[in-house]
């Protein structure tokens, strides 16, 4: 993946409004997040990138 490339979407219930998740720097996501409920500030996922 590349960053800046959509890596999930979370849709408010209240008025349908669906928010892009993008990734914050180029690599593989080795972990995330799938559930009914998100709070602010969680960690939706984890990227591993080369160690240069």
């Amino acid at each position: 993946m590349t960053e800046g490339q959509t890596i999930g979407h979370i849709i408010d219930p209240a008025d349908g409004a669906e928010h892009k998740v993008v990734a914050v720097s180029a690599g593989t996501i080795i972990y995330n997040m799938n559930g009914l409920t998100v709070r602010p500030g969680t960690h939706l996922a984890a990227i591993a990138t080369p160690h240069t």
